[in-house]
């Protein structure tokens, strides 16, 4: 009987931990989303080792127990993920589209 009790508690435990990871993760991602449009902006095209390298210093600052916590290559695919959603978002509305291609020419 004492060692369910046990179970349930800790499986319960789980489930919240899993909860807020989960809540951090997406808060994150969606940042990231943010992150990689302004570096895109600020930087343009063919300057992708600096984008990367500027969304990490942003997210070591944002997020610092993520940021030292993820491997670089994980950290690197995520920035690749949200590139790919900000492309979609640029090519699907074109008002986000002005406002990046604006910030680059202001640059």
């Amino acid at each position: 009987m004492e060692g369910k009790i046990i179970f349930i508690a800790v499986l319960i435990i789980a489930l919240i931990a899993a909860v807020i990871l989960a809540a951090n993760v997406s808060a994150f991602r969606n940042w990231l989303v943010y992150a990689v449009t302004e570096a895109e902006a600020k930087f343009g095209g063919k300057t992708g080792k600096l984008k990367l390298r500027y969304v990490y210093d942003l997210a070591v600052e944002a997020f610092p127990v993520l940021a030292k916590t993820l491997p670089f290559s994980f950290f690197s695919w995520a920035v690749d993920a949200a590139l790919l959603i900000m492309r979609g978002m640029i090519e699907d509305n074109k008002q986000i589209a002005d406002i990046v291609s604006k910030k680059e020419e202001d640059a």
